[in-house]
């Protein structure tokens, strides 16, 4: 009788591949912010990522798109060392004029989106920009566009069932200059094209909603 193989896991070679994996994606993420996603090759990945093609494909058997998707799903989440720049109340993400629970709803949201948008909103503007030329791209574009304009929906519903809501905006409205104004593309035109900082984006933006929206 054969004994039966054995399989062994090392917890050092699992954290190495997941380090790999980790340092191909954050390549793959810079490569595509700065080149567009189609004009990024597998072999400019894995040279930026210092390792071999052969490699990248074993951690990312599905290649291009399975690297954007695992780069924009890290990027969108997130993780603990960005608690300061999206905590509610805390006086980066607050208005410094904002008082009411109406406009602590506001900051709350526009801190956590903030945040969002400085970890993916490069990635984000990317599949806008190369929608056009690839369809994985504009599946993540619309698929992105899709949540927000859920997101915008549901806040501007919320506030409009508190009373919080301008007598002459509705739903519509609001969920439409929500949708608008938290969208990347706006991030992107005011913190890359015209050099705002993020305290300066994230007070302009909740002055803007509590102003236009809220009673």
């Amino acid at each position: 009788m054969s004994a039966a193989k054995r399989t062994y896991s090392s917890p050092l070679r699992d954290e190495a591949a997941r380090r790999t994996r980790t340092t191909i994606r954050d390549a793959a993420a810079t490569l595509f912010e700065r080149s567009g996603y189609v004009s990024t090759t597998v072999k400019q990945i894995a040279a930026e990522a210092g390792v071999a093609v052969r490699t990248v494909f074993t951690a990312f058997p599905e290649g291009k798109a399975q690297l954007f998707r695992e780069a924009l799903d890290a990027a969108v989440t997130g993780d603990a060392a960005d608690a300061d720049l999206s905590a509610p109340g805390s006086p980066r993400s607050r208005s410094p004029r904002a008082s009411g629970a109406a406009a602590a709803v506001i900051d709350q949201v526009v801190g956590y989106g903030a945040a969002m948008l400085e970890r993916a909103g490069g990635l984000l503007i990317t599949s806008i920009e190369s929608s056009g030329a690839d369809p994985d791209m504009l599946r993540f574009a619309e698929d992105d566009a899709r949540a927000t304009a859920e997101n915008a929906r549901t806040l501007a519903e919320g506030l409009h069932r508190s009373g919080w809501l301008r007598t002459d905006v509705t739903v519509d409205h609001a969920a439409d200059v929500l949708y608008t104004l938290s969208s990347p593309q706006v991030h992107a035109l005011l913190r890359r094209d015209c050099g705002w900082d993020v305290d300066r984006y994230r007070t302009w933006l909740a002055d803007t909603l509590r102003t236009t929206l809220l009673r």
